[in-house]
């Protein structure tokens, strides 16, 4: 009852609006008649569309001029399905200094002067909707909802140098170690015990060293003898049996650590990039981005932004070479994720290995639109087109038939494993040559040490029996 109460109540109040004002409800429905949208586009002469090739938004080919000869990329699908609906012709430009549009020393540079100044009638690329731009410019809805991400160095593999110590947390070797002493505390407690009540018949040693030692190396070579007793026969049992079950834990974690390593990103926040002492962060002059930085006075932001200030060459005038800038220089670019996702796949088809990567959590959310001039009579038939198409779902199959497909860099860090049947690396077993070369580093140091201790021993007892015959000589004398 209640839903058939709210049906009849909504349609009174329809009924009511369009008695009252027959064109309200009709401009709520649609922008305007399709002939006013119509004669909107038609001026006899070319539609400028500005643009900057920003792929996967705005790919642009060239001719042997340098004149632009082929623009693709889903926003000029959105272009040419627009001239097709209302019949009109276009032209591509580009900005004469690459920038999308800043206000500076008192006037608007880039695709954003442009559109203000009438050299062209809309900005169709991968412009992020911002406040200043809004002031003298208008903005469509936004036909793409694309974060401003971090480009950065693929992730390193984990070092395996401490691989050994890696399949049990420092709490296990700790117990491990406690157990190994008080089994070897009371094995010597028990033998002095049984030395004391019959020496004649107590073979062995006594000492708790010796016994600390044997527990040490009798868990690797099980046919090691030492004389017993019953009671520290079954103390050596109870440990062996515990040994068993570490050994056996500790080979399988450790050969399934080494087989299947983990890879650490270099950042993988924005707060982790602000703190950051090897890390810096490179950005397009004149964005969205720089803008936001350098604005900030609180926070990361304003670590970022004092980062820029002390950098000046981090912030780029072109988008070239922004791959090596980021793998050899070690940065980390703020751009539209979907652009950076393209950059990841081109690097990878240039130099067939993953150098690139895109950090976990995005700079700051962003979105993209398209820019007119003020009150331009183009405006409400892009909304009108925009809303439509991703209605539609035609945006959506637009945008993802220009994203890369899935490659091997775009898969999860999780999946980056072996292949099967391959064969341990001396990078898997860094770890085991680091302890083999601590036990010679330490025999050496020991050896040494024997040298120096028997030197000084003989020096002692030379010296002693002179002392002794100066004193006795000394004495006669007197």
């Amino acid at each position: 009852m209640r839903m058939v109460f709210f049906c009849f109540h909504l349609l009174l109040l329809i009924v009511n609006t369009v008695s009252t004002n027959p064109s309200a409800f009709t401009n709520h429905l649609i922008l305007e008649s399709p002939n006013e949208k119509q004669r909107a586009f038609s001026k006899g002469h070319p539609l400028k569309i500005g643009i900057i090739n920003i792929p996967p938004y705005v790919l642009v080919q060239y001719d042997a001029g340098g004149n632009i000869s082929y623009v693709e990329g889903f926003v000029p699908e959105i272009i040419s399905w627009m001239a097709e609906k209302y019949d009109f012709t276009f032209e591509y430009v580009e900005p004469p200094d690459g920038a999308f549009g800043a206000f500076i020393n008192g006037s608007w540079n880039g695709l954003i002067g442009m559109v203000v100044r009438g050299e062209i009638a809309i900005v169709a690329t991968a412009l992020s909707v911002t406040y200043p731009r809004s002031l003298v410019v208008d903005y469509t809805y936004a036909f793409s909802d694309d974060p401003i991400s971090l480009l950065i160095p693929f992730p390193q593999l984990d070092s395996t140098i401490s691989g050994i110590i890696k399949p049990f947390q420092y709490e296990v070797w700790i117990g491990i170690f406690l157990c190994l002493l008080i089994a070897s505390v009371v094995i010597w407690l028990i033998s002095r015990a049984q030395w004391r009540i019959n020496r004649q018949s107590f073979h062995g040693q006594t000492g708790c060293f010796p016994h600390f030692w044997f527990l040490f190396r009798v868990v690797t070579n099980p046919s090691d003898v030492i004389t017993f007793t019953f009671a520290t026969r079954i103390v050596v049992a109870s440990w062996l049996l515990m040994g068993t079950v570490f050994v056996n834990c500790y080979t399988s974690s450790l050969l399934s650590y080494l087989m299947a390593p983990t890879f650490l990103p270099l950042i993988s926040t924005v707060q982790d990039l602000a703190d950051s002492h090897d890390i810096q962060i490179t950005t397009l002059k004149h964005s969205s981005v720089d803008s936001a930085l350098l604005a900030a006075t609180t926070g990361s932001f304003a670590k970022l932004g004092a980062s820029l200030r002390a950098h000046p060459e981090n912030l780029l005038s072109i988008l070239e070479n922004i791959e090596d800038i980021v793998f050899h220089q070690r940065k980390a670019f703020s751009y539209q994720e979907t652009s950076l996702k393209q950059t990841i796949y081109d690097d990878f088809r240039t130099h067939k290995q993953c150098r690139l990567s895109i950090a976990k959590e995005p700079l700051f959310p962003d979105q993209i639109a398209f820019a007119l001039a003020k009150s331009s009579p183009l405006t409400k038939a892009f909304n009108y087109e925009v809303t439509w198409l991703r209605q539609l779902g035609l945006l959506n199959h637009w945008i993802n038939s220009y994203l890369p497909r899935p490659y091997r860099c775009s898969a999860p860090l999780s999946s980056f494993r072996p292949k099967p049947n391959e064969r341990l690396t001396l990078n898997y077993l860094s770890s085991a040559f680091l302890l083999y070369g601590v036990g010679i580093s330490v025999s050496v140091l020991a050896f040494v040490l024997e040298l120096i201790f028997s030197w000084w021993k003989r020096r002692v007892i030379k010296v002693t029996p002179f002392n002794n015959q100066r004193r006795r000589l000394r004495a006669e004398w007197n």
